[in-house]
């Protein structure tokens, strides 16, 4: 082998030493908890940040945001609330970057009061969780955004006027006060309701509301919340025994306003209890068993012309509503004047405005006081061994192209 050979071999095994030291030290977690942060009961008075080089962070104790003060949860940190919550009165930014990288929250609760810092879509500034899993509930008695999260529990909304959008749930949403916007989210049952109102002035739409609910995919039980271009069916294969098993369930003295819905595949499309005053029109109410019931305590009339039933055959429409003419101690159903074809609006509307999370908060920039966190969301060491992989590509190339020279001459 002549010298030139045997520099460019001895050339190649340097490279490769230093390749393989850095994938071996890629592997160390550099400034990194090995075991994570343990958080304790316990009231957090400055600017924090829980990063991803900290990960994972799990409750011992109940902690709380002091009132303007931000809590901010980096991409990619698991916090495990072990059956304790995370009480907000100040601002909390936890934004995932993607599902692959999101924040997850286990086996715990956490609350937003109405002193905590509300999301201003102006600012784009505010509370917001954006991308994470909450594996828990979460309870609402201020304003802040809950988008694009998959979640596993309860959201219940006490007060304010909280954004929750394009969310896909696999637990329910209960409204006892406050005006929060529910849209674009996907419902997928298991508990009694979908939606559950009690209260306030929601507005829910664009929503896909289809799954196992044993009551009504979406309940009203007061309150005067607007219902609009949702899809809602409840699965029948569910097969509760005595439950209701409907669309929309409207009761007590509620005044809701249903409008632009497709409401299909339910045991009852609407079912109306007690004396309620809703609003119903330009719908689409087909392919249920009953399409409206009336319970035995419901007396008053209810007008619901204007909608389409599948098909324009009176007599056909009047059997799938069970009303006075069925049983002359319930009220009466007027559904005259009715559409003469399906409403193609009555549906959830993928294009829609929405008030949405600006995406400047991609990056929070809150104080850290992890002093290797960078404002990407990664340690000194991550950057240095990426900076060298890049590095070492870069040699490789040149050697390359050396040996290649070497050669023609």
């Amino acid at each position: 082998m002549n010298r030139i050979s045997k520099s460019f071999a001895v050339f190649i095994i340097l490279i490769l030493v230093i390749l393989s030291l850095t994938v071996i030290f890629s592997t160390i977690p550099f400034g990194r908890a090995q075991s994570g942060t343990t958080i304790s009961s316990t009231i957090i008075k400055e600017n924090t940040t829980w990063t991803k080089a900290n990960n994972p962070y799990s409750l011992t104790g109940n902690v709380a945001v002091e009132k303007d003060v931000t809590l901010t949860i980096e991409p990619g940190v698991t916090v495990n609330l072990n059956g304790h919550y995370i009480r907000v009165n100040g601002t909390l930014i936890a934004i995932g970057r993607s599902l692959d990288n999101s924040i997850l929250f286990n086996s715990g609760s956490v609350e937003f009061t109405d002193e905590s810092t509300g999301w201003d879509s102006q600012t784009g500034n505010g509370g917001i969780i954006k991308n994470a899993v909450i594996n828990g509930s979460l309870t609402c008695y201020g304003s802040p955004m809950v988008s694009q999260n998959t979640i596993k529990g309860v959201i219940s909304v006490n007060g304010g006027s909280p954004t929750i959008n394009q969310n896909t749930l696999s637990g329910w949403i209960i409204v006892q006060a406050g005006s929060p916007i529910i849209s674009k989210n996907i419902l997928l049952g298991g508990y009694s309701f979908g939606v559950g109102i009690s209260s306030g002035n929601a507005i829910v739409v664009d929503n896909t509301i289809s799954g196992s609910f044993p009551d009504a995919a979406v309940g009203v039980g007061g309150g005067s919340p607007t219902i609009e271009r949702n899809l809602i069916s409840n699965d029948l294969s569910y097969g509760a025994p005595n439950n209701v098993q409907a669309g929309l369930r409207i009761s007590g003295s509620s005044s809701p306003i249903i409008k632009q819905n497709t409401i299909i595949k339910n045991l009852i499309g609407i079912y109306l209890d007690g004396t309620p005053k809703p609003t119903i029109v330009n719908n689409n109410i087909e392919d249920n068993s009953d399409n409206v019931r009336l319970r035995p305590s419901t007396q008053v009339n209810i007008y619901a012309a204007n909608n389409w039933w599948g098909t324009t055959d009176s007599a056909v429409i009047d059997q799938k509503i069970y009303d006075y003419n069925d049983d002359f101690n319930l009220g009466k159903v007027t559904f005259t004047p009715f559409l003469t074809e399906a409403n193609p609006q009555a549906s959830p509307d993928p294009n829609a405005t929405i008030p949405t999370p600006s995406t400047d908060l991609a990056t929070p920039t809150s104080t850290s006081q992890n002093p290797t966190a960078t404002p990407i969301g990664l340690n000194w060491a991550e950057i240095v061994i990426i900076v060298l992989c890049g590095v070492m590509a870069v040699l490789l190339a040149i050697a390359f192209v050396f040996f290649k020279k070497k050669q023609k001459a």
